[in-house]
């Protein structure tokens, strides 16, 4: 009971909060209401009703008012027959529905007095007078009851000062048409308005729990949306909400692509203690520039981002994603490394580091694949020759004899601290002119390369490699 009363009073606060939509929410039903089965279903019950009463009166009982009966309920049945049409016609019409469902009410109400008076008034003798007095006792409270029922206003106490309207409308009739009548029904009235407020209130506290949990469910369901919108990209939510399977979101067939591997130099040196904040700067900055140009109708954005590995960014350019420009692959591979560059400086900046910071980047070109994880989280991932392969090129810079050109090569330019940028060489051929000017050229046979027995790793067929150095 007391679990009861705290969800009641739950939906009750709920609803005082959300009041604008609650309201929305009753006139919706209200007109749905007059519009579908259960206005019709009154509508039925009312012409059975005019029908039943009128054959009554004019052929058991040879009433001499009984043809006025057959059309005491004309009114309320021309409401749920005309509301219909006139809402097609004047939508605003529909703002007023509970409102005209109360008229809807009153008019049932009305109609049944109008059917005492007929009655009683053309009764033909004392007895006849007693009998369909008694007959029409036993339909008070119900009529009243069932017309008090149904409301949807969003306080009850609106409704309760209807019901009591509508009881004092009742009363003052039955008190108009007869005296002895009104005194003899006090108790059905009564009976009446409180049989009806009862189920009112039942009825009322049943939309506020719809309302509720409607509304909850709506918010956890976009609460949900939200939060998978940050696990997948836009096109692929579009495609679950249609109906598709996760794995059928992403390309799965094995392509061509280059692999971008940046990661910070001396990374585990940088003491501050704001250092997560500065590499989820940089990985937001690097995010934005992969979804440039972004649309699912083909699969296209500047790149595509892999992962994030602590200080670390992989991303991919022409798989799974296509280009969002028509130059070669290569050139939208440097050019969005660049970009990372540029970005990453602007981060630097914001840090406001003691000392310089760094990157490096490795570029390669190769098989590569994308799959989702065979359990659990289906998260989706890439794998092939690519991705080993540019991890292998930026570690190059590691490499101690490597580095010694590269700083020799700095201290030429007037840099003491860079950033690296080292492409495969299938990459630097396949770049435009512009681009492949940036690159110092380096041959694996040089003796000061083989004096240090320096050995490519994972890239038997190359015969050279590039390096571009920024500030």
């Amino acid at each position: 009971m007391v679990a009861e009363r705290r969800k009641s009073e739950s939906y009750a606060e709920y609803c005082r909060n959300h009041a604008k939509e609650f309201k929305n929410l009753l006139r919706d039903e209200a007109g749905t209401a007059l519009e579908s089965w259960p206005g019709r279903t009154a509508a039925a019950l009312l012409i059975l009703a005019s029908v039943i009463t009128f054959y009554d009166a004019s052929t058991l009982r040879a009433n001499p008012l009984a043809n006025y009966t057959a059309f005491t309920y004309s009114i309320p049945i021309g409401i749920i027959v005309f509301y219909p049409i006139a809402s097609l016609l004047v939508s605003s019409v529909t703002k007023y529905s509970p409102l005209i469902l109360d008229l809807l009410c009153v008019a049932g109400l009305t109609g049944f007095c109008l059917n005492v008076y007929f009655i009683i008034e053309g009764a033909n003798t004392e007895p006849q007078l007693e009998e369909v007095t008694f007959v029409l006792q036993g339909q008070i409270a119900f009529v009243l009851s069932l017309s008090s029922a149904f409301a949807f206003h969003t306080s009850f106490y609106m409704t309760l000062l209807r019901n009591f309207l509508f009881a004092i409308i009742a009363a003052l009739t039955l008190h108009y048409i007869s005296v002895d009548f009104y005194a003899d029904n006090r108790l059905p009235i009564v009976e009446g308005f409180f049989m009806g407020t009862m189920i009112g209130w039942v009825f009322y506290d049943a939309m506020r729990a719809q309302f509720y949990l409607k509304s909850t469910d709506a918010d956890t369901r976009q609460h949900l949306y939200n939060q998978l919108s940050k696990l997948v990209y836009p096109h692929q939510l579009e495609r679950i909400k249609l109906g598709d399977q996760l794995e059928n979101t992403m390309p799965l067939k094995e392509g061509k692509g280059i692999i971008n591997v940046f990661d910070v130099q001396k990374s585990s040196d940088i003491r501050h203690e704001k250092t997560q904040d500065f590499f989820m700067g940089v990985f937001q900055s690097f995010l934005q520039i992969c979804m440039k140009g972004y649309e699912h109708n083909p699969l296209r954005s500047q790149a595509f981002r892999l992962k994030e590995t602590g200080d670390g960014f992989i991303s991919a350019v022409g798989y799974p994603f296509l280009p969002v420009d028509s130059r070669s692959l290569a050139d939208s591979a440097v050019s969005t490394a660049l970009l990372m560059f540029e970005a990453f400086n602007v981060e630097v900046e914001k840090f406001n580091y003691s000392r310089p910071i760094k990157g490096a980047m490795g570029l390669a070109y190769n098989s590569v694949q994308g799959t989702f994880q065979s359990g659990g989280i289906r998260s989706y991932d890439l794998f092939g020759e690519a991705l080993i392969q540019a991890s292998k090129y930026e570690e190059l810079r590691k490499q101690p004899i490597l580095w010694k050109i590269f700083t020799r090569h700095a201290k030429g330019l007037g840099l003491e601290d860079f950033h690296v940028l080292i492409v495969q060489e299938v990459v630097y051929n396949s770049l435009s002119p512009s681009y492949r000017d940036l690159f110092v050229e380096i041959d694996l046979n040089d003796p000061e390369l083989i004096e240090n027995n320096f050995q490519m790793m994972y890239d038997n067929d190359a015969n050279f490699i590039y390096f571009h150095l920024l500030e």
